[in-house]
């Protein structure tokens, strides 16, 4: 059952964090609204891993099981050196056990599909490129560009770690640079890579993760240490790439090769200093808006799908939009930080670039016990542990 106070909610941002709080509000009977700038939904992005913190959540919004048959699941990882020498294994596939769902890869674009399945047609506006928001104590008045004005009861940003809805009511949060680059890309190649495991190898100033997220195809991810604010031709970051790993171990050089320049994306690295106050009024943050992550930990979509769960779920429980909010913040506050600084430093371990420095953190990786990194994975990915609004 909804808050009697929130009749109608907003959401700017068509992402997985938006999509998934429209499902979730929905589900306690609130009308929802989704403004998304992009005019058309297609098959953008690349490919990103759910961890069962992730997947219990959708299983509750009823999208569990066609991700688990879209995607790819990941039963091993481990972290080599760019030779192809051992430093770390992990066991996904004992977290099923743990914790009763699966770790899995998938296409962003395929995951995006599904949640917008299941939402009614006209929930998601497309092409909305601006607004402005008018709070008050009774409801926020959005103006979109175009001249649409919508009057809600409660705004929630979720337009990514550029939001604009950040910027109108926090205009003083920065964002922080970590010092490197990453490209992704997606090919076909089944016969490259072993199904269910994920690499990661670890160099000096760069790494290159290998991913399979369904039985064709391969997502991979490469970073570099360089100032932000760089700007390549497709041509010209692809030959980069080639030269930087030239002689890494299989299927580094394939996969690069086998990906068309036009392919490859490009982001600098950014996150943000945790925050402690998410709200205003009868607005507030989610996902990448307000706690965005280092991709270090594959934890980024995770924690987003996490923070729309929460956030209904306080929505139902309290008696008004405050206590609501208040409740939502307390909640993930802590959490997101933990992740987001955790996510950190793992970024800075895996961009060094002194040699002395790469070989002690190598060893280092290799005399870890495999069940502290058990033990560590765990403590990542055992939320949210209680069913969504005392479902069964």
């Amino acid at each position: 059952m909804s808050n009697a106070t929130i009749q109608r909610a907003m959401i700017i941002g068509g992402g997985i964090g938006g999509l998934c709080a429209a499902i979730a509000l929905r589900q306690i009977g609130i009308e929802v609204t989704v403004l998304e700038k992009a005019p058309v939904l297609g098959n953008v992005g690349a490919g990103l891993v759910l961890w069962p913190n992730a997947i219990r959540v959708l299983r509750q919004l009823g999208a569990a099981e066609a991700i688990i048959n879209a995607g790819s699941a990941i039963d091993h990882g481990q972290i080599r050196t760019a030779a192809g020498k051992i430093l770390s294994r992990s066991e996904p596939g004992e977290l099923r056990q743990l914790l009763g769902e699966p770790t899995v890869a998938i296409h962003r674009a395929d995951l995006h599909a599904i949640l917008l399945s299941l939402l009614p047609a006209g929930v998601v506006r497309l092409g909305v490129s601006g607004f402005t928001v008018a709070p008050s104590q009774t409801g926020v008045t959005v103006n979109s560009a175009g001249g649409q004005t919508d009057r809600v009861d409660l705004l929630i940003g979720a337009d990514g770690i550029h939001s604009q809805v950040r910027q109108q009511i926090f205009p003083a949060v920065k964002l922080r640079y970590g010092g490197y680059s990453a490209w992704r890309g997606v090919v076909n190649a089944p016969d490259t890579v072993a199904e269910g495991i994920t690499t990661e190898m670890w160099g000096r100033g760069s790494r290159f993760g290998v991913v399979p997220i369904d039985a064709r195809r391969v997502y991979w991810y490469a970073t570099l240490n360089q100032p932000a604010g760089r700007d390549y031709s497709p041509v010209s970051q692809k030959a980069l790439l080639q030269q930087h790993f030239a002689g890494w171990m299989r299927p580094v050089e394939s996969l690069l090769e086998a990906t068309p320049a036009e392919a490859i994306l490009h982001h600098d690295i950014y996150d943000i200093a945790p925050l402690l106050c998410w709200s205003q009024g009868r607005i507030t943050l989610l996902g990448d808006a307000v706690h965005p992550t280092t991709p270090n930990m594959g934890q980024g979509a995770c924690m987003a799908i996490e923070s729309a769960w929460v956030l209904a779920r306080s929505i139902a429980a309290a008696p008004d939009v405050p206590t609501a909010l208040a409740a939502y913040e307390q909640e993930r506050q802590p959490r997101t930080a933990w992740i987001t600084n955790q996510s950190w430093q793992i970024g800075r371990l895996g961009q060094l670039e002194n040699g002395l420095g790469c070989r002690l953190r190598d060893a280092v990786l290799a005399l870890t016990p495999a069940s502290v990194v058990k033990t560590r994975l765990a403590k990542v990915t055992a939320y949210p542990d209680a069913p969504l609004f005392n479902q069964p």
